[in-house]
């Protein structure tokens, strides 16, 4: 549901800003920046929103417009300008390739490139109507994948690093269907940890068709 995303994003948003040294009241501003960031949504007919095949064009536009929609909402409420940017402009992507006006980084203020990585990773992490959850480890592969230069470097690095980090320990089946634990994070290829399998540790960088499947 869009509460529970929003509850998620707030609470990503605050722990991107703890990671990178921000002070008390920009975390709290940055918390309510995630926890609003969706308010344009409540303009979206939930027939729309709650579709669960795929979009068609025309009605992916609208959704889009919810930056601009919340945007409308909050633009005269006495708080932080930040907040209201980071509303507008949290589908803007550091290479300009977001919406809705195709900004680059430059013109992009912190709170916005927070709340921008919370609602992605919160977005591939949750389960949706059409999949279940996506492991942690994909979703760092498909940041990756998509290259940081999407996001701000100040905080995508620090903030999927700390998610690695942080199943450090945990036990983690593997896609041979082997189950070990995660005991070493590779700092320049945080999808493919090291593995302790049955004794073994098994560097998944070196083992290219084997992956993390779940945590456990």
């Amino acid at each position: 549901s869009t509460q529970a995303h929003s509850m998620n994003v707030a609470i990503i948003s605050r722990l991107i800003g703890t990671w990178a040294g921000m002070d008390k009241a920009d975390l709290d501003n940055v918390t309510l920046a995630g926890l609003i960031h969706d308010i344009g949504k409540i303009k979206i007919p939930d027939i729309i929103l709650l579709k669960p095949g795929k979009l068609t064009t025309s009605e992916y536009d609208f959704v889009k417009k919810h930056t601009i929609f919340g945007f409308e909402a909050i633009k005269d409420q006495r708080i932080d300008k930040r907040i209201k940017d980071a509303v507008l402009l949290h589908h803007e992507r550091y290479d300009g390739s977001g919406y809705p006006f195709g900004y680059k980084g430059e013109k992009l203020c912190n709170y916005a490139c927070i709340v921008s990585i919370a609602d992605v990773y919160d977005a591939m992490t949750s389960p949706r109507v059409y999949r279940g959850p996506t492991c942690p480890f994909d979703v760092i592969q498909i940041f990756e994948k998509e290259g940081f230069q999407k996001y701000d470097s100040r905080y995508i690095l620090i903030f999927l690093r700390r998610i690695a980090e942080s199943y450090l320990s945990e036990k983690i089946k593997l896609s041979d269907g082997r189950t070990g634990k995660l005991i070493y994070v590779n700092a320049h290829a945080l999808s493919r940890p090291v593995v302790m399998v049955d004794g073994e540790a098994i560097d998944l960088r070196k083992e290219k068709d084997l992956k993390i499947m779940e945590i456990m």
